[in-house]
């Protein structure tokens, strides 16, 4: 038996995806605080050791030296002499047996640099000591700096990895999210507009079987509104199974070399009768000369439907609609252009989205579920071309359709 996931678990889940990178991104940056101080330690006592051995060296050639020397030893002379044995980068400084300062560099501070080895001076006469110090600017970062690079590539590798798996997890999650939410729309959506005109024609034929009709005129009044909500029914099936079969193969259109201007007369014929009803200015606009389309006749026919039954429902009275057919370079234009109540550019983005309305509401007065816009969409794909939209809310729209022309 399945478990479903519910939306609420989904949601935890998301936010838990959000959270847990953050616990391997600390501890990774705690390791690679660690494994430098632990290596600036390792580098301070190598260091440390080789010149505490080179130290004694040069304590054992200053006590050659001050058998054959006939006077003390002054504090710049043993300063010059370990100086001559050690490295130019550290610095030398000779001190008494109290630490006060004698010769050398006096600008040492602890903290700066580090004291990496002392000497007691037994071959004086006087109880001096030389300290060598090195600064940690220098010398020890050079040391560190292949390790630091290492490390910081280690740990921002790891990060991207971490965070670019938390990503896709957490974008599979939220497309769940999504589908789950369009799911449950889409099916409310479906459902209300079936319901709508089977209970529209189960009255109208109650009607008609219990003889509750005058005259000949109402029943040919109830048998149109009867023909007129199946014709809405086949649309919303027609369209529904566009979609599908366009989904399971988008190469699955019939392409034919059709005449534009007859496409687009052909479309008007279909919707004839409510683009000539009061209230309903229209005009078609075909700009000759047009070159012929290689297209499937009846994919295009709900394009052209779907957008001016769309023009049709989103204009109030009197409503100003033009279908105007044009030619571009290699290209054939088609476009609906109405004087409705135009689209927001927030909806923009989404009005070619499956079941995607801006009036999301059960109860609104226009009829349909969505799916006119995003089967134009998918259509016009299919067949190689492009769906733009321009509006300004309160102004209209125009949809344009464009595709590519037979050379």
């Amino acid at each position: 038996m399945s478990h479903e996931i519910k939306p609420k678990q989904l949601r935890a889940l998301l936010l838990l995806l959000v959270l847990v990178p953050l616990i391997p991104t600390v501890l990774m940056i705690r390791f690679v605080i660690d494994a430098i101080d632990s290596e600036r330690t390792a580098v301070i006592e190598r260091t440390s050791n080789a010149y505490g051995q080179t130290l004694l060296r040069a304590d054992a050639a200053l006590g050659k030296q001050n058998a054959a020397h006939d006077r003390p030893w002054t504090a710049p002379e043993i300063l010059a002499h370990y100086k001559s044995l050690l490295d130019p980068q550290v610095a030398v400084r000779v001190v008494d047996e109290n630490g006060r300062f004698l010769a050398g560099d006096f600008t040492i501070r602890e903290g700066h640099s580090t004291r990496i080895a002392k000497s007691i001076l037994h071959e004086v006469s006087l109880p001096w000591s030389v300290e060598v110090w090195l600064i940690e600017k220098t010398f020890i970062d050079e040391s560190l700096r292949d390790h630091v690079v290492t490390y910081s590539w280690m740990v921002g590798i790891s990060i991207v990895a971490i965070f670019s798996i938390a990503t896709a997890a957490a974008a599979a999650v939220q497309r769940q999210l999504t589908l789950d939410q369009l799911k449950n729309t889409s099916v409310a959506t479906v459902a209300h507009e079936l319901r709508t005109p089977l209970a529209s024609m189960r009255m109208l034929v109650d009607t008609l079987r219990q003889g509750r009709y005058r005259g000949p005129n109402q029943l040919q009044e109830y048998l149109d509104l009867i023909a007129s909500e199946n014709l809405r029914l086949s649309r919303l099936t027609d369209n529904f199974l566009t979609l599908s079969r366009l989904e399971r193969n988008p190469q699955a259109l019939q392409l034919q070399p059709l005449s534009p201007g007859h496409l687009a007369e052909d479309a008007v014929q279909l919707l004839h009768s409510r683009l000539h009803e009061p209230g309903v200015q229209f005009e078609l606009l075909l700009e000759e000369p047009l070159p012929e389309l290689a297209a499937d006749r009846d994919a295009m026919l709900t394009v052209l439907s779907n957008l001016l039954d769309n023009a049709l429902k989103y204009s109030a009275d009197p409503k100003q609609i033009s279908l105007r057919v044009a030619s571009e370079t290699a290209s054939v234009i088609f476009s609906v252009t109405d004087n409705g109540i135009g689209i927001a550019r927030a909806d923009r983005r989404r009005i070619f989205d499956p079941f995607h309305q801006v009036d999301q509401k059960l109860t609104r007065s226009r009829q349909g579920c969505g799916l006119g816009l995003s089967l134009v969409s998918q259509i016009v794909a299919a067949h190689g071309g492009r769906t733009t939209l321009v509006s300004e809310p309160g102004k209209g729209s125009t949809f344009s359709v464009s595709l590519p022309s037979v050379s």
